[in-house]
């Protein structure tokens, strides 16, 4: 049961994350197109609106009024290059004055020219180049890039993923311990009604039958009365056994007399004879000490270590009140 429920964790993370993998996508790719789109138009915009003033600086051989609007369009956040090339590829003005010698003498760019048309093209992933002749001799060219605009939304997309990352992790653990409570221990519990015990290849009833059978034995060995509480000790103890899963489980009668055991490891008890008095059966002062203030002040239950395990001293009471006997319990 438990590796069906750690499967079902690890299948919960898997789904969640395949969920979130498709969900940070669409949203990534949705709020990149639209920004995009707006990026394109904005810079698209700034340059028609200065492009006419260039054109009107080159038809009056305003070299002043030329370099002002190259450098205003320098200023557009996307735009990486302005400048204007003539017939011959050469750059007669460029907000960058160390390539005011430089020619462009590539296909792209002869392409470009020999348009004579405005146009708007792709040079490299996320770079455009607007390109818009000002006269017969002259092109304006705008290179801009959009790729810092991706840049950034890459990294927000690194952080949905992380965040959304965390919170399937956290909903994964909820449901892990959820499964945990409402299905792993009824069934624990299921199981050890039904299961095999380990020792005598029998199931748990024999166990029970073994309860019922000890005590008898202890009841003939002390020819005590002790015991006639029998029907209410032994309901309480099938009650409290059959709502444990412990490694450790010795019960004794009210007067520390040994009615069942078991302890295969002898952790708590030596020796496993019923009906035997607790003295008799483990060296183990501790114990001793702790079912004597049992014994005399039977209210609430003692934790204690012995070796590598977690130890309950119970005492037992009857509906009526009444003391009737001592479980010990234990676990790692």
């Amino acid at each position: 049961m438990k590796k069906n429920i750690i499967f079902l964790t690890i299948l919960t993370f898997l789904c969640l994350s395949g969920l979130l993998y498709g969900f940070v996508e669409l949203i990534y790719n949705e709020r990149v197109s639209q920004h995009e789109s707006n990026s394109e138009l904005n810079t698209l915009s700034f340059i028609e609106l200065i492009s006419p003033e260039i054109k009107t600086a080159v038809m009056k051989d305003d070299d002043i009024a030329l370099l002002y609007s190259i450098e205003k369009l320098s200023k557009i956040k996307t735009v990486k290059e302005a400048f204007v090339l003539d017939k011959n590829l050469n750059v007669v003005i460029h907000n960058d004055s160390s390539k005011w010698s430089k020619k462009y003498d590539n296909d792209f760019y002869k392409n470009i020219v020999l348009l004579k048309t405005k146009s708007l093209q792709k040079s490299y992933p996320y770079e455009y180049v607007y390109s818009q002749p000002l006269n017969d001799s002259s092109t304006l060219c705008v290179k801009y890039s959009l790729l810092e605009f991706f840049d950034d939304f890459k990294m927000w997309k690194i952080k949905l993923y992380v965040y959304g990352f965390i919170v399937t992790f956290i909903i994964s653990f909820i449901i892990y311990y959820l499964a945990k409570f409402f299905f792993l221990r009824p069934f624990n519990k299921t199981k050890k009604y039904l299961s095999v015990n380990e020792i005598n290849k029998k199931t748990i009833y024999s166990d029970i039958v073994n309860m019922v059978l000890a005590c008898s034995i202890s009841q003939q060995k002390n020819d005590s009365d002790d015991c006639g509480k029998n029907t209410a000790l032994i309901n309480k103890i099938f009650k409290t056994y059959l709502n444990l899963s412990d490694e450790i489980f010795i019960i004794f009668d009210n007067k520390a007399r040994l009615i069942f055991c078991v302890d295969r490891d002898d952790i708590i008890l030596q020796k496993q004879d019923a009906g035997s008095h607790i003295v008799n059966l483990t060296k183990n002062s501790e114990i001793l000490k702790n079912i004597s203030i049992v014994l005399e002040n039977p209210k609430d239950s003692i934790n204690m270590d012995v070796s590598e395990y977690k130890i309950n001293i119970i005492p037992l009471k009857d509906d009526k009140n009444n003391f009737i006997g001592i479980i010990i319990s234990g676990n790692k």
